[in-house]
């Protein structure tokens, strides 16, 4: 009763309403009390009916507590923002930022980045399909495998395998796991030096040179990580490579970056996207990445359609 008393007060001041409406105008043929014990048999039939109704969710509490849920999960997911995606780092070698928005609450996206024990440097950044808790777990579970094998293994195509066998292994020990999710995930590991190897595939890399003032676009290559969607007969490929110098940055973005649409033109954001990062300001990086966020959503008119995720790489 305590959550359906505003439904039950809502009906039946609207029967007195239409009763005291109804006597003023009645002509009779049947007795009045006749009339209002008729009246209140409906009137306590309208209420059961109600009450019935309110409890198996078939009116108001259905939208009542869909927007109690997306309040809890708007809370857990700066939470979840803040307690589980790395923060940026900056040593020596390496300026190395992130930023996620996610299109849900609990979004797929995620990046991650750390050292091992031999001062390599190991950055990946992937997108689980879909959204919410789901898509976040499966994201969870990458990001924790990443953090335990680049201490194991020395290459990022074989860390990338270990992935996958665990996958399998998870899949078969329950069923319920769908195996039609999937992630892209770029893995890349780099020595002081500016030394990269990588593999996975995921959107192309974007390189800024800075001696020579130009950006390249660096094709990626590898395997999704998926249970399915990887073809038995495709050959195993090392990790490929490239190398920063001093001062180069490196991007690294999800698609929902430049996918994301103007609903008014129709237009993709894509084509801005690299012109962005050609012409932008680089000095200061973190102040890049907000402007860059700030004009993917001016192009949206403030309506995602994805999440995105940028990942920034600067050699010192």
């Amino acid at each position: 009763m305590k959550d359906a008393w505003p439904v039950l007060i809502v009906l039946n001041l609207s029967i007195i309403g239409c009763l005291g409406i109804g006597l003023k105008f009645y002509t009779p043929p049947v007795r009045v009390p006749i009339v209002l014990l008729l009246v209140s048999c409906f009137t306590l039939f309208i209420n059961f009916s109600a009450f019935v109704l309110f409890l198996t969710e078939k009116i108001l509490p259905r939208e009542q507590e869909f927007g109690k849920i997306i309040k809890r999960f708007r809370r857990g997911d700066s939470r979840m923002q803040n307690y589980v995606l790395p923060l940026d780092y900056v040593d020596e070698n390496y300026e190395i930022r992130g930023r996620c928005m996610t299109y849900n609450p609990i979004g797929g996206d995620f990046y991650n980045f750390l050292k091992d024990n031999e001062g390599n440097y190991w950055m990946g950044i992937g997108d689980t399909s879909g959204h919410g808790y789901v898509a976040g777990l499966f994201s969870l579970m990458i990001m924790n495998q990443m953090s335990h094998l680049v201490h194991k293994f020395e290459t990022p195509h074989e860390i990338i395998d270990q992935i996958l066998e665990q996958l399998e292994e998870r899949t078969n020990a329950f069923p319920h796991i769908h195996r039609s999710l999937y992630a892209t995930f770029l893995l890349m590991k780099a020595d002081n030096k500016g030394n990269f190897h990588h593999s996975g595939i995921h959107p192309s890399l974007v390189l800024y040179k800075s001696k020579e003032d130009k950006t390249y676009v660096l094709s990626t290559d590898g395997k999704f990580l998926s249970t399915v969607m990887n073809s038995p007969l495709k050959k195993p490929k090392p990790s490929q490579s490239f190398k920063m110098d001093r001062d180069d940055i490196l991007f690294c973005f999800t698609d929902g970056l430049f996918e994301q649409k103007n609903r008014s033109i129709g237009g993709y954001y894509g084509e801005n996207l690299y012109k962005f990062l050609e012409t932008a300001p680089k000095k200061n990086i973190r102040k890049l990445i907000d402007d860059l966020f700030s004009d993917v959503v001016k192009h949206t008119g403030g309506r995602i359609q994805d999440d995105m995720t940028l990942l920034v790489i600067r050699k010192f």
